[in-house]
């Protein structure tokens, strides 16, 4: 009876809330308190929600969460396969992932590790990210100037990114010192955590005498493991790759095959750790191989801005003429998300 009279009042409140304000995902907690509003997303054990009564979204622990209702849907991981739907909780504190009449899986909370909102608008489907460092020095005059700037757009089957990162620094008695990467991706999801993705970078820097490097990819990927505090996934692939230099070494092109990994950490308070590696060996020239790696910390800070520091390395076992082997870049700048 105690039961029936609690999924009434439910039902009442949600009622007018909803016809009050449009908004009816619904979060119940052990002391009994409950939250109404409109779910935006859940990612790193942390879900953002959307209360009329706040002035800023709510963000709470997903693990203390004890009741879900939504009727907003999402594109929900879980440990082992991406699904589209909903969340309602059923006997015995399990949580139903359905879509109309086709239930998807019944688990348990904890086996949900993300959710992103599907918004039907094209704006809201955007995020977005810049970033600024300035170092300035008396000695030698030095004057450095960093930029990164990073722009998404996500569906519920496919994802496309787009970011570029500058570093220029200039100084008394030196050459200046100046490098630039890119990089356009497109991923779209398979079956389970499988997807295909194809990419376009290019990176360019004084220290190894590159005009430009362009690669072209194309690979399969996959997320071997992924929880509310952490997912590490890799991906293979072949990679076309062209090079013009500073100095007299010839342009050329070439065919390698790659592989990658990503290791990314964001249980840790208000810290996100991202690890990622890529190698490559040559295929037309077998006796080349190359390596790409990133440390990258950012702790959040409130109203959505950021502070990162940022550890860049490249490493070529047959670099231009007169060039080092190496180059790398650590960077920290301070910066806004949307």
């Amino acid at each position: 009876m105690l039961l029936r009279i609690k999924f009434i009042a439910l039902f009442v409140f949600v009622f007018i809330y909803k016809n009050a304000f449009g908004v009816s995902d619904t979060l119940l907690f052990n002391a009994g308190n409950m939250i109404v509003g409109e779910i935006k997303n859940m990612e790193r054990g942390v879900l953002e929600i959307d209360a009329p009564f706040g002035n800023t979204n709510f963000k709470i622990e997903w693990l203390s969460i004890d009741e879900i209702y939504t009727e907003s849907k999402f594109l929900i991981a879980t440990r082992n396969n991406l699904y589209h739907g909903k969340l309602t909780t059923i006997e015995g504190k399990k949580i139903k992932v359905y879509d109309s009449d086709t239930v998807y899986v019944i688990c348990n909370l904890g086996d949900i590790v993300n959710l992103t909102q599907i918004k039907e608008g094209f704006l809201n489907r955007f995020s977005a990210a810049i970033e600024l460092g300035i170092n300035v020095a008396q000695a030698q005059d030095m004057r450095q100037l960093s930029t990164r700037s990073f722009i998404g757009y996500k569906t519920e089957k496919w994802s496309t990114a787009a970011s570029y990162n500058n570093l220029r620094s200039i100084q008394n008695n030196a050459d200046p010192i100046k490098r630039s990467d890119g990089e356009l991706n497109f991923r779209h999801l398979l079956i389970r955590r499988w997807y295909i993705i194809s990419t376009i970078s290019s990176l360019s820097n004084t220290e190894q005498k590159l005009d430009i490097r362009a690669n072209t990819q194309l690979g399969l990927g996959n997320f071997i493991y992924s929880t509310n505090k952490a997912y590490w996934g890799t991906k293979t692939g072949i990679n076309n790759n062209y090079e013009e230099f500073s100095n007299e070494t010839s342009s050329q092109n070439s065919w390698e095959g790659y592989l990658g990994t990503e290791l990314n950490l964001y249980d840790i308070s208000d810290i996100n750790l991202l690890l990622v590696f890529m190698g490559y060996s040559g295929l037309s020239d077998i006796s080349r191989y190359r390596a790409d790696a990133n440390f990258d910390l950012k702790y959040e800070l409130p109203i959505d801005l950021f502070i990162r520091l940022d550890i860049s390395f490249n490493y070529d076992n047959q670099p231009a003429e007169n060039a080092s082997n190496t180059d790398y870049v650590l960077r920290t700048g301070i910066g806004w998300e949307w």
